[in-house]
């Protein structure tokens, strides 16, 4: 085990995770931060640019990540480290392996090599994941390319061009809203695809007519197969049952999502809740972000249903922020004691 104990061990490396870092650094306290081997794992993984970020709008995600790696290294008080974090659990405030462990909560990370980190807070931002839909061949070939889920993070860039949404969900009546200020002269109105004949029941009826106030075409054939424009082209075209099919510049959807690392969240005692449209998050998760386990944080997507990397720079900032205040109070508890010793 190393002899360090750190101020925090904050697992992920995305927005969330930097976010974090980056604000305790500007407090000088220590931190791994843990990022999966290759950098696999990243939410926005094949998407071509961060959008909506401030400064950042329009930036490659890989180079996101590795400006602000950059400027957290100059603080002197972060190590970055390549492993899959597969265990972590609470320690006693005990001396363990050589430790004292004063505080009342400690923490080990060990990977899957066996290497151990202890910290006095946990930060899991290691964020979600979409479940894609196999139903659909060829929805994993244009995710996220040319599917997107984000109408804040992506569509403007294509907004001169034809645009659908696959399916009739709980998610549509308000994708549809959004969708149709980016519906300009030459894209012409926007389709639902509805992938099959639309249930005659009165929410499906109602989400139709709604649909259809908006200037939607309704497609009702059975999609057979997406395939993907070739470069330098962009879209998708929507293969039907019947051999034809339709061009469109774009699709939106939003895929449920699991939470990415389940086994930690699970090791640290916290609960799991289903959102009706966004899957896994945490349950109890206060502020979004302070957990109903003392001294683990949640930074990013696994504790809201509104996953964006703005959101995510904002939590991890805010869990920064919650960490060294009560650092600071467990500080002040110990100089107490020891006078009072």
């Amino acid at each position: 085990m190393k002899s360090t104990i750190y101020d925090a061990l904050i697992i992920g490396a995305g927005p969330a995770g930097l976010s974090t870092a980056l604000g305790l650094s500007r407090l000088h306290r220590t931190k791994v931060v843990f990022t999966r081997p290759q950098n696999a794992g990243f939410r926005n993984e094949g998407t071509h640019e961060v959008h909506n970020v401030l400064t950042r709008d329009c930036t490659p995600p890989a180079e996101f990540r590795r400006i602000a790696r950059e400027q957290i290294e100059k603080y002197g008080t972060t190590e970055f480290i390549e492993a899959d974090i597969t265990a972590t659990r609470k320690l006693e405030p005990a001396s363990t392996e050589g430790h004292n462990l004063s505080c009342s909560s400690y923490f080990e990370a060990t990977d899957g090599e066996g290497r151990k980190w202890v910290g006095r807070k946990v930060v899991l931002a290691t964020g979600s994941v979409e479940v894609l839909p196999a139903e659909i061949p060829g929805y994993k070939e244009n995710w996220p390319q040319n599917i997107f889920q984000c109408l804040f993070c992506d569509g403007h860039e294509r907004s001169h061009l034809p645009v659908g949404i696959i399916g009739l969900s709980p998610f549509v009546a308000h994708a549809a809203q959004m969708l149709v200020f980016l519906v300009t002269e030459s894209s012409g109105p926007p389709i639902l695809f509805s992938n099959g004949p639309i249930p005659d029941t009165e929410p499906m009826q109602q989400t139709l007519e709604n649909v259809r106030a908006l200037g939607f075409k309704i497609e009702t054939r059975k999609i057979t197969r997406l395939v993907p424009e070739q470069e330098p082209n962009v879209g998708v075209n929507v293969v039907f049952e019947d051999g034809k099919s339709t061009y469109v510049g774009y699709l939106t959807d939003r895929p449920t999502t699991v939470l990415s690392s389940r086994p930690l969240i699970d090791q640290l005692g916290l609960e799991v809740e289903n959102h009706p449209v966004m899957g896994e998050m945490v349950k109890g998760v206060e502020m979004g972000i302070v957990t109903t386990a003392p001294g683990v944080f949640i930074a990013g997507d696994a504790a809201t249903p509104y996953k964006s990397a703005t959101n995510a720079i904002s939590s991890g900032s805010n869990v920064a922020a919650i960490i060294t205040q009560q650092l600071a109070a467990e500080n002040l508890q110990e100089v107490v004691a020891s006078r009072q010793g």
